[in-house]
């Protein structure tokens, strides 16, 4: 299945599903003691190796309560564009291939028992993103991650 919308696209794989839309204001800018850029809306990308929730956050609250030891779920969340001229976003490109190793469970936006996570910040096309995955068992990372990498291989960004 290929969704594409506001300059990212994706070809799921089998037994995956995807969502692109768009978020509210980025304030991620204030919190790096500048002032909060004019509103914009920004895309979101989740995709999963099972059915997505209608609701769910940008980190994927809302799905991530779902997830079971086989599971997975990638978000790929767009910053604004000042963003990506600052240190946080300064490596280039998005990572097509994360190790078993990178995750863990201090790596989670919010702690769930047994899952785990990684997130890689990046700027791609002039444009900046945050990678977060998340794994429904941290033990089963071994056999998830390839099927995570897979995912990671068919999304692609384009400049705006």
């Amino acid at each position: 299945m290929r969704i594409a919308a506001h300059g990212l696209a994706i070809d799921a794989p089998r037994g995956w599903d995807a969502r692109i839309s768009r978020r509210g204001p980025e304030v991620a800018m204030a919190t790096q003691g500048q002032a909060a850029p004019e509103p914009t809306l920004h895309p979101v990308l989740h995709a999963a190796n099972f059915a997505l929730p209608e609701d769910r956050g940008d980190f994927g609250s809302g799905a991530v309560e779902l997830m079971s030891s086989p599971h997975a779920l990638v978000a790929l969340l767009e910053f604004h564009p000042d963003a990506a001229r600052t240190p946080l976003f300064s490596d280039p490109g998005m990572p097509r291939r994360l190790s078993p190793d990178a995750f863990s469970p201090q790596q989670l936006q919010r702690t769930l028992q047994g899952q785990a996570g990684a997130q890689r910040f990046f700027s791609e096309a002039g444009r900046a993103f945050c990678l977060y995955v998340v794994l429904g068992g941290f033990t089963n990372r071994n056999a998830v991650v390839p099927q995570v990498n897979a995912t990671l291989e068919r999304l692609e960004i384009r400049a705006r």
